[in-house]
């Protein structure tokens, strides 16, 4: 597989300095130049998989751009490289690996671990180029998507029972 056939792709979710719980998730494709940020709250863990999964879900309804390609998503985050390259093998994240796929189910990825100073998705906005006149990047389509569904409560079997926590999809 030459360089020609990969789409780098980046996802991160991040805390703000003064804050534990609030913070940003984004994704990048710089190929396209595509930079998604928005605000986010909730542990480290929740914003990086909300981070991942969202950029799944961007890649779902812009498939026809994606699946000719492997997609090599990098992240700084270590835990979702090994869940994503290992198996849920962490007790409660077998839900986070079977949301993966069903956004995934048709096109080729696999998840890579990147220095945090190298996550495009985390640099600055001028990092990445703009979008080509030519882009066949849905946003709207994307943009006008319930993102609320059934949560998934990732702590379901390393704690006990809560009421407002887990991650919304």
């Amino acid at each position: 597989m030459s360089m020609k056939d990969i789409i780098k792709c980046y996802v991160s979710g991040r805390h703000t300095v003064d804050s534990e719980q609030d913070g940003t998730v984004s994704f990048a494709v710089p190929e396209y130049g595509v930079l998604f940020r928005c605000g986010a709250a909730g542990s480290k863990t929740d914003m990086e998989i909300i981070a991942f999964l969202t950029f799944l879900r961007f890649v779902e309804h812009n498939i026809e751009i994606f699946k000719p390609r492997k997609l090599h998503i990098y992240t700084d985050f270590p835990l979702l490289v090994y869940l994503m390259n290992k198996g849920a093998l962490i007790p409660g994240m077998d839900a986070v690996v079977r949301e993966a796929e069903k956004y995934a189910k048709n096109v080729e990825f696999e998840v890579k671990f990147i220095d945090g100073k190298e996550n495009r998705a985390a640099g600055s906005v001028v990092d990445i180029p703009a979008m080509p006149a030519n882009s066949k990047v849905k946003i709207k389509t994307f943009a006008n998507l319930d993102t609320i569904g059934k949560p998934i409560n990732i702590k379901a079997d390393m704690a006990p029972p809560q009421t407002d926590g887990g991650i919304k999809i």
